[in-house]
């Protein structure tokens, strides 16, 4: 015990020294790298705080439509697109709510089946299927953006004007940002992973 005891105050020893005699280039490319790893940490809170305020977000929004109209939260985001955007297609919507086709394709499924909307395919080109929403539908889409407007004044309460609008115009340059990223040539390779030999 005595032995260990004394070998870590020699290592300490030593890892002080070392740190006491580096050169001042060092100590400044240290500060460097603390600069850099704080600028990440910083992006990486921004990435994370997004993430929990979506989520939250959706979550509340998908409880609040269970509640109120028995739908899910993707049916009520379709409400709202298709509602103020009506010549949206299937892929489209799939795109925006950010799920595949199929959950797509599912949840209108349901919702024509209970009568919120209708598809026909184009006479011009038979791959492409037109979706109308009913009155009711459209009646539901109106109180769903009631809704969602009194979640966001919960979810934005103590943030000042001038705050929202900052966070308004940072929101949307990020996703201007993704829409640039998205149609570089370049996109996902700093992600993809090596093949294998």
């Amino acid at each position: 015990m005595a032995t260990s005891r004394t070998s870590k105050k020699v290592s300490d020893a030593r890892v002080s020294g070392a740190l006491a005699a580096a050169p001042k280039q060092g100590a400044t490319a240290q500060k460097v790298r603390a600069r850099r790893f704080a600028a990440r940490n910083h992006h990486d809170n921004v990435a994370h705080a997004l993430v929990r305020t979506s989520s939250a977000f959706k979550r509340l929004t998908t409880q609040r439509m269970k509640e109120e109209f028995d739908i899910t939260g993707i049916q009520a985001e379709i409400l709202m697109l298709l509602a103020s955007e009506p010549a949206m297609l299937g892929n489209d919507l799939a795109a925006v709510v950010g799920v595949n086709a199929s959950t797509v394709s599912h949840a209108l499924d349901v919702m024509e089946k209970y009568g919120l909307l209708t598809r026909r395919r184009c006479t011009e080109d038979r791959r492409v299927v037109r979706i109308a929403l009913t009155d009711q539908a459209r009646r539901m889409a109106r109180r769903t953006i009631e809704i969602t407007r009194h979640i966001l004044d919960a979810l934005t309460t103590g943030i000042g004007k001038s705050d929202l609008q900052a966070l308004q115009l940072g929101l949307k340059q990020m996703a201007d940002n993704c829409q640039t990223h998205a149609r570089s040539p370049l996109r996902n390779r700093d992600v993809r992973l090596p093949r294998k030999p």
